[in-house]
Parts: C-alpha cells; sequence; structure tokens
C-alpha cells in the first residue's frame, strides 16, 4: 500500500514474466521525442528495456517499455510517482469498510508533496513533503517500497502479466505478484500503460481478499496550475520528511532468531522515546520491531490487524521490563512466530 495511505489509516483510526511481453505506453518516448521528457529519461536511465510488442492491439514499438522483472515494475511505478503531478480519488476496503479519499500529488523543484483528505467522517488530511534525494546507489525511498531494489531482494515472489483492464476509465495491465510461500501476502497490481502510475492495488491471503486500493478518478496536471487544498480539518497531520536512506544507527541488543526467507535488514533506528526499532524487508513487504519499556505488569500477548498491517505485542519478561512489538505487512500467523523468536543479546 502507498506509505501515505498507511499513515492515514494509522492516524484515522513482484520474478517470472508471462509470454505476452505486454508493455507501457508512454506518450511521446520515441527515439526522436525523449529529450526534454523527465518520465523517458529517467525511465531509460534505469535500463528498462524497449521492445518490439506483435499484438495488433497494442501501441507501436517506440512508445513500448517491456516489464520483464519485479524490480522494472517497480522502478516504473516509482519513476512515475517521482515526475508525473496530479489529482486522484481513491477507495480503500478493508475489514469490511470503505474510506474515500482525495489526493493532490505534486512533484516541483525536485520535491514531492502528498495531501491526503479524508471525504467521509470527520474531517481529516495527512501532508507529507519528501525531497528526491538519492542514495549513494541513486535509489531514493520516496515511491512505494522503502527498500533498495534487487532482483536477490525480491526473490521471494514472482511476476505475473494476466489480462488488460478498464480502471478510473483509463487502460490498465494487472500483474499478479505471486509468494513462494505462505508467509507472506499474494498481491494484484493495476498499473496505467500511459503514464505508469499504480491506479488499484489488492492484497490477498489464501486468495482471500486483505484490503483493496483503488483509484476511480484521476486528473493529471503541471504542479504551478495544480489548486492547493484549503479546506478545513478537525485533524491535520503534517509528517516529518524521512531520510532517504536507512542506516545502522546503532549495535542491537536484540536478535531476531526466524523471519521467513528473503527478509533482509534494511537498518535500525532509535525514536525520540529511546525505544529501538529493527527493520526488515523482502522487496516489497516491510517488517518493523520495536522494543519498548513495558509499562502495564502482567500485559497479555495481543494481535491486532487492520488491513494488510498487522501488529502483535508481547511481553518480553518481568525482569526486563520490556514488551516487543512486531508491525508489519504480513499474515498474522507470521507475525507471532517473528515475535517469539526474538531475544536479547
Amino acid at each position: 500500500m502507498h506509505l501515505l495511505i498507511t499513515i492515514a489509516l494509522i492516524f484515522g483510526a513482484a520474478a517470472s514474466f508471462s509470454a505476452e511481453d505486454l508493455g507501457f505506453k508512454y506518450s511521446e518516448i520515441t527515439s526522436s521525442s525523449n529529450a526534454g521528457n523527465p518520465l523517458a529519461d529517467e525511465i531509460l536511465e534505469d535500463g528498462i528495456n524497449s521492445s518490439s510488442v506483435t499484438n495488433s492491439n497494442k501501441a507501436s514499438i517506440s512508445d513500448q517499455i517491456l516489464i520483464d522483472s519485479l524490480t522494472s515494475l517497480f522502478k516504473v511505478i516509482s519513476t512515475a510517482n517521482k515526475v508525473i503531478s496530479y489529482h486522484s480519488l481513491m477507495t480503500y476496503e478493508a475489514n469490511g469498510f470503505i474510506t474515500t479519499y482525495r489526493l493532490l500529488h505534486k512533484v516541483k523543484d525536485n520535491v514531492a508533496s502528498e495531501q491526503l483528505i479524508f471525504m467521509d467522517g470527520p474531517r481529516r488530511q495527512v501532508i507529507r513533503n519528501q525531497r528526491l534525494n538519492a542514495c549513494l546507489n541513486g535509489q531514493t525511498r520516496w515511491g512505494l517500497w522503502p527498500t533498495i531494489l534487487s532482483d536477490s531482494l525480491l526473490s521471494s515472489y514472482s511476476l505475473k502479466a494476466s489480462r488488460v483492464e478498464r480502471i478510473a476509465d483509463r487502460e490498465a495491465i494487472v500483474f499478479e505478484i505471486i509468494p513462494k510461500d505462505s508467509l507472506r501476502y499474494a498481491y494484484e497490481y493495476s498499473v496505467d500503460k500511459e503514464t505508469g502510475l499504480l491506479l488499484r492495488v489488492v492484497t490477498y491471503h489464501e486468495k482471500v481478499i486483505i484490503e483493496r486500493l483503488q483509484t476511480v478518478a484521476i486528473e493529471f496536471a503541471s504542479p504551478v496550475s495544480l489548486l492547493e487544498f484549503t479546506g478545513a480539518s478537525d485533524y491535520l497531520w503534517r509528517v516529518p520528511e524521512s531520510e532517504p536512506c536507512y542506516s545502522e544507527q546503532f549495535e542491537p541488543a536484540w536478535r531476531v532468531d526466524w523471519l521467513p526467507e528473503g527478509f533482509v535488514s534494511v537498518g535500525n533506528r532509535i525514536t525520540a522515546q529511546g525505544e529501538q526499532v529493527l527493520m526488515f524487508a523482502d522487496g516489497l513487504a516491510s517488517i518493523s520491531i520495536f522494543i519498548t519499556k513495558q509499562n502495564v505488569k502482567n500485559l497479555p500477548v495481543a494481535t491486532a490487524r487492520h488491513g494488510a498491517t498487522v501488529v502483535v505485542i508481547k511481553p518480553e519478561s518481568s525482569k526486563s521490563n520490556k514488551s516487543i512489538a512486531v508491525v508489519g505487512e504480513i499474515p498474522t500467523a507470521t507475525a507471532r512466530r517473528i515475535a517469539a523468536s526474538i531475544i536479547s543479546i
């Protein structure tokens, strides 16, 4: 799920490819018209190959960009979010409820700004600004995935282009991202053929839909022509700008003895409250483990889930006076097993 949507929900409440060779159509991306097109320039720099397509219903050869792996798929989506400004109306479904959002996404002067407005219930807004700074390897954290993308990191999933469909009155290619075990979720991504923007994400576990985020209307505009949202809000959250790269900031005093295969450490940090946080990711899903002070005696193991995000809280021991909280986009059983494997060093 988009990071800003995840933040809003907290406050308010993928490497095989189909032989069909489905590609993305980007207007004006040809050998003679790439100059001055930032989306085309960045995609070509990322090394996403052009490819011919035999199906007569698809765009011309010069307008095709081949998606042949999860890495290239995510590069296209994150690139689109770094260069395209738009307004969109979205719905989010989870736990038997539907919520509607309005999103302003503006990119100007190497800064991406987002303003998310809840369209039902109390008037709520979430605002975030992020400089599009690059890490040493050229990647940034801005976009949908907070990890450094690589085929090896995404090896726990396979990719399949399944069909073309219409979403928000736009043509989109549907990609199935299928895990190689039952310890993580499966996904269905619907990606706009013209822009590369993600129009819909459906999260599954054992063929049951866990959550669905879908664009129902979208308008594109230059950053200077976009009108700022000025509606009054009962609640307004401004999300601090995050660092562009994860980095290890301390030697942790805790160890995780079990993680699903494919998850690797992407750094750790200490919160403003002095909590240790260990962070792991498999290239798509992320897990954060918080080591917190236990303020309540005889705290039981507690589990809560909203959509794809689960929280498992487990007291370490009465002597250590610490609790462990596992937060991640993973099935509940996986989170519980991780929590049970954490020990002090």
